[in-house]
């Protein structure tokens, strides 16, 4: 049985800013939730929107948030007042979600805070052995100073940057994720969206192949 709580708790040693977190299933009931933020009442409108798209706006606790991104596998909104920001990420491979408040004052958040709610999220996948990336350098290390040096000399990969990375190719290789979103564009017939998907298509194939 995935402990939600102990990853929960986790997921805020790792990303503080994320003050408020649930987990729910998409039923909207609700799987665990740290004690200062009752969801129930908002949830299942809250899915609803998420599920639906297309939405500009979602409500939650009598905060409104302007939705900036809205995909299956994720949902990125924030509140215009500074009462803070909506952060979503689907568990791969279930029907559930982990959902994380993020507060107001938070540094980057926009880059930050779904990498790290996605990382939790894989982590509550039953037998996933996905953990957070730690970025300290350990001080008791016995190569000393020198060996220090030379790994900071290399060059480096942001640490949040591979996580999203990381998430997206849960996404890729998850059945209801970039399959499932790709066949259900081109049941749509939408030409805009189908454009925008053969630009990054073009792209991809430029970055690997040109």
């Amino acid at each position: 049985m995935v402990n939600y709580k102990s990853i929960v708790k986790n997921l805020q040693k790792h990303y503080s800013d994320a003050t408020k977190v649930v987990v729910v299933n998409n039923n909207a009931k609700v799987l665990h939730s740290t004690g200062n933020w009752k969801v129930s009442k908002d949830i299942k409108g809250f899915l609803a929107i998420w599920g639906g798209g297309n939405a500009q706006f979602v409500n939650m606790n009598n905060i409104r948030y302007s939705v900036l991104q809205m995909a299956p596998e994720r949902f990125v909104a924030t509140n215009r007042q500074k009462k803070g920001h909506l952060v979503g990420s689907s568990i791969p491979g279930t029907d559930t979600y982990l959902i994380a408040h993020i507060k107001p004052k938070a540094k980057g958040w926009m880059h930050m805070a779904y990498p790290a709610i996605a990382r939790a999220a894989a982590m509550m996948k039953k037998g996933s052995k996905a953990q957070f990336i730690e970025t300290e350098v350990d001080a008791s290390d016995d190569n000393g100073l020198t060996d220090i040096s030379s790994r900071l000399a290399q060059p480096s990969v942001d640490p949040y940057l591979k996580a999203e990375v990381e998430g997206f190719l849960e996404w890729i290789k998850n059945s209801q994720g970039l399959n499932s979103y790709l066949l259900h564009s081109l049941q749509e017939n939408d030409p805009n969206r189908i454009s925008k998907l053969a630009e990054i298509y073009n792209e991809l194939y430029r970055i690997f192949y040109a």
